[in-house]
């Protein structure tokens, strides 16, 4: 399973350990929406290429 984690600002300390145990046995990959110049065509291919997507505030 492929899962998504989108960033809306830098996550914390508590956020990184749950996206470890969420991603755990998982393929995952994350987009930072806080950094600098967001591709949001890259980011739909990327929704639409993942099984589940989780978004962080």
């Amino acid at each position: 399973m492929k899962i998504l984690h989108v960033y809306r600002s830098e996550p914390e300390a508590d956020t990184n350990k749950l996206v470890e145990i969420v991603s755990e046995g998982r393929e995952a990959s994350e987009f930072k929406l806080y950094e600098g110049n967001v591709d949001y065509d890259k980011l739909v291919d990327m929704v639409f290429e993942a099984d589940k997507t989780v978004c962080w505030w």
